[in-house]
């Protein structure tokens, strides 16, 4: 099918304009937006706007570019170009290639600017720097008011990307709360001062393409195709948290030898203030991972690290440096690897002094069997992963919610929260008793990374004492974030988890 003449790309489009206005100086008007699906509410939006100028100019939010959430757009923006250009009070559409209509605003130079009417009194800050923008080139900001809808709500109601179970979770808790109840919880973090403690990891990505096995060996051989390193571990969750805490205090390991310092502090957020505690005869830790690029899969991988004891004057050092700051923190969230940062007498300083823990304690191949949450003689909020519950209980099955009682007693933990993988997560808090919610991932990509991410967010709550149910919602709208990337790729971003929330609740 012969695509529109109407599409055009922005730098065609500007051209154009140019053009046009030098011979009959039409009145442009630019409307901006996702239109992921196109409703009556758009098509009288686009009308209107239409009618107060000569011509209309759309530009679009490219797919990348869509802040609602792993599950949207639903369509793609190829898809949603057609669309508009069917639409005969349109006469050129075209994607925008930034965030924001800031760029297409200076590049097309319009004489009006139009939004909907929903957007005079919700002030987002995209919106006021395009207001600024439009000043800036001379252009009228107008709002247009008439039948009023959404393409979330619409897509949630009859293209839902949930199955039956999970969309019934999300009208029961759409019943309970509005998207503004929960998002407040997250406000109230932007007074909290947080410190993150455990391991510094940097997470290595090589892509490869797969060429058969070996003449020489019964091996897989691959040709080297390109690679990527992201801040991993605490720095992850550091990062994470950066957008919702008033101050982020980041004590990691990284090691004495090739401790790669430079890149770390270069990778951690804004807000995060990063100190570090050197190991001895140690690498910074690299977890190498080799994964087949076409199909995305993992091959195998490599970790560069040293998992001797730290000597008693490294530990003599971080108990330090653990001691004289501990008390000045309204919650401290320990991510611990099972790299030997943690000692038995820097974690019992954790126990005795932090005014709210947090703790997850990772299962992996380094560590398996030898690293359990057990270490820790208290914890308030115990994040796990099903695996590491049952490596706790010496167990290869069992009721979960018995399991999970009999952690908590150990711990005197207030809240314990076990990720299920695409099963969601089960809490448990001991005022309000147990709570199952589904995952909420629609686009699995890669799961590392994925407790973390899921670890800062609901220990946030935790320390907050929100409701259970909510801990587990922004839980899960966190995880289904991070396993939409690969890796540590990208870290929250506190109005892009509004929307993804808002999103969900239309």
């Amino acid at each position: 099918m012969a695509r529109s003449p109407k599409i055009k790309s922005l730098a065609e489009l500007t051209q154009l304009l140019a053009d046009l206005r030098a011979e009959t100086a039409p009145r442009v008007v630019h409307c901006h937006g996702v239109f992921d699906l196109l409703h009556i509410g758009h098509i009288r939006y686009l009308q209107h706007a239409r009618a107060l100028g000569d011509l209309l100019v759309v530009t679009l939010t490219k797919d990348e570019f869509v802040n609602k959430g792993p599950h949207r757009p639903a369509f793609t923006d190829e898809l949603r170009l057609d669309a508009l250009a069917a639409l005969d009070c349109i006469d050129y559409v075209a994607i925008n290639e930034t965030p924001t209509a800031t760029a297409a605003i200076r590049r097309l130079k319009p004489a009006i600017f139009a939004k909907g009417a929903e957007f005079r009194d919700r002030k987002t800050p995209e919106l006021l720097e395009e207001e600024a923008v439009a000043a800036e080139v001379g252009a009228a900001v107008e709002f247009i008011d008439d039948v009023r809808s959404s393409s979330s709500h619409l897509l949630n109601k009859y293209l839902s990307p949930f199955d039956d179970a999970t969309e019934q979770y999300l009208q029961n808790f759409r019943e309970s709360y509005t998207a503004a109840d929960v998002i407040a919880w997250l406000e109230r973090a932007k007074a909290m001062k947080v410190l993150v403690v455990g391991e510094a990891i940097i997470d290595e990505y090589f892509a490869c393409s797969t060429m058969g096995q070996s003449a020489k060996a019964p091996i897989l051989a691959t040709r080297y195709e390109s690679h990527e390193r992201f801040a991993g571990g605490t720095l992850a969750v550091a990062n994470h948290l950066a957008p919702f805490c008033g101050q982020v205090d980041l004590l990691a390991m990284l090691g004495a030898q090739d401790t790669e310092e430079e890149w770390v502090r270069s990778h951690l957020a804004r807000g995060v203030t990063g100190r570090f505690h050197y190991k001895q005869d140690s690498p910074t830790i690299v977890k190498r991972r080799y994964r087949e690029s076409y199909f995305g899969v993992p091959l195998f991988a490599i970790n560069f690290l040293n998992d001797n004891p730290q000597s008693a004057s490294d530990n003599a050092k971080l108990c330090g440096m653990l001691d004289e700051s501990l008390a000045d923190y309204d919650a401290v969230v320990v991510a611990d690897y099972g790299h030997q940062m943690l000692t038995p007498q820097a974690i019992q300083l954790l126990s005795d002094k932090a005014r709210f823990l947090a703790v997850n304690t990772q299962a992996n191949a380094a560590n398996m069997g030898f690293h359990t949450i057990s270490k820790y003689p208290r914890a308030d909020y115990v994040s796990l992963a099903e695996r590491e519950l049952h490596l706790e209980c010496r167990s290869r099955g069992g009721n979960l919610e018995e399991l999970l009682l009999e952690v908590g007693k150990r711990l005197y933990a207030t809240t314990i929260a076990v990720t299920l993988g695409k099963r969601g997560a089960l809490c448990y808090n001991r005022r309000a008793g147990f709570h199952k919610a589904p995952s909420l991932a629609t686009n699995v990509v890669d799961r590392v990374g994925a407790g973390d991410t899921f670890l800062a967010i609901s220990a946030l709550c935790a320390a907050l004492d929100a409701p259970l149910d909510i801990l587990s919602f922004l839980g899960n709208v966190a995880g289904a974030e991070a396993v939409a990337a690969v890796g540590n790729s990208r870290s929250l971003e506190a109005l892009s988890f509004q929307r993804h929330i808002a999103s969900l609740f239309k």
